[in-house]
């Protein structure tokens, strides 16, 4: 991998990032799923669209995805420049002070993060400590996560014993309710349950019908928890180029898509869930006792990494965020 990336940083030296004309800039966008992740790829959607809403053909848009780069090896293409926009999950460059991943333990109130100074400090983390430019921070919708299961929850109301894939995000939740963690890419999911190496998975509320996971899991588990928070991170370098005007365009389109998604993202979710009501999926809920601790649980275990990864940062955002009423 050490020689995939010292190609990327070459070629980074060697190409001038963004192709400018006198009346377009083609941006080159690397985007962590494609559209068969559509629940999440329906973010980069949105912008791509309010991008040409607000610039016309200003703006073009050129997208690689997954297959070109690996979702967690996607941070280092584009810092060199070899990519000029990253859309993805902060927890997919946690090992690389993800800051941007301990998001998901606010909510999903766009106005309130740049109002209250959060947005404006993860912008300027970024810049420094990876030169990169916030562009959004955009929930996929208001309801966050969600485990499924193979089985529904005990009689006690948990999955105690049983393997659960989760990305780290989600390890306060799963061992919350006697569960094993189990870090595996999201692309192996499906065959993992179907072998029975794992018995559930942490996952985005919506995912299950375009991931098929409903074929070899019959059981959702309600209420969700947090916010699936996804950042477009620019390199400062290729943003620096563009006209202020350009600038302008990919900004208010970043913020647009911010306003938008919460909607939009609850639409997708609705039409999932009937989808998979027709096709067997059930609700197995946690009892009512249980649900503030499994969403203080995830809250919590957040801040940790974010504490663990970017000290006096996360611990500086996570104060913006509670004087706001932001944390879950």
């Amino acid at each position: 991998m050490k020689r995939i990336i010292t190609g990327f940083v070459t070629a980074g030296m060697m190409l001038t990032a963004i192709s400018l004309t006198a009346n377009a800039a083609t941006i080159k966008v690397l985007t962590s799923w494609n559209k068969n992740v559509w629940p999440t790829y329906v973010v980069l959607d949105t912008f791509v669209k309010n991008v040409k809403k607000i610039g016309g053909d200003k703006i073009k848009i050129r997208i690689s995805g997954p297959e070109v780069v690996p979702a967690f090896e996607q941070l280092q293409p584009v810092k060199a420049g070899v990519f000029d926009l990253l859309f993805t999950h902060g927890v997919y460059h946690m090992g690389s002070k993800g800051l941007a991943a301990i998001m998901d333990a606010m909510n999903s109130d766009s106005v309130g993060k740049r109002t209250s100074g959060v947005w404006d400090h993860l912008d300027k983390f970024y810049q420094k400590t990876h030169g990169l430019k916030l562009i959004a921070i955009s929930p996929n919708s208001t309801k966050g996560y969600h485990i499924f299961l193979k089985k529904p929850l005990s009689n006690a109301g948990d999955w105690k014993g049983r393997k659960i894939r989760g990305t780290q995000t989600y390890h306060g939740v799963i061992k919350l309710f006697g569960g094993e963690p189990v870090v595996m890419p999201g692309s192996q999911v499906y065959s993992a349950l179907e072998k029975g190496v794992v018995d559930g998975a942490a996952w985005p509320a919506a995912g299950m019908l375009s991931m098929k996971h409903f074929e070899v899991a019959k059981h959702k588990v309600r209420p969700t928890f947090g916010t699936s928070t996804l950042p477009f991170l620019m390199n400062l370098r290729s943003f620096n180029k563009l006209s202020k005007e350009k600038q302008n365009i990919i900004l208010q389109a970043g913020y647009m898509t911010e306003l938008e998604m919460p909607w939009i993202g609850d639409k997708v979710q609705a039409k999932e869930d009937a989808e998979l009501a027709k096709r067997g999926v059930k609700v197995t809920r946690l009892p009512e006792n249980q649900v503030a601790k499994m969403r203080k649980a995830f809250s919590s275990s957040i801040w940790a990494l974010g504490d663990k990864c970017c000290g006096a940062d996360s611990k500086k955002l996570r104060e913006l965020a509670e004087k706001a009423g932001l944390s879950w």
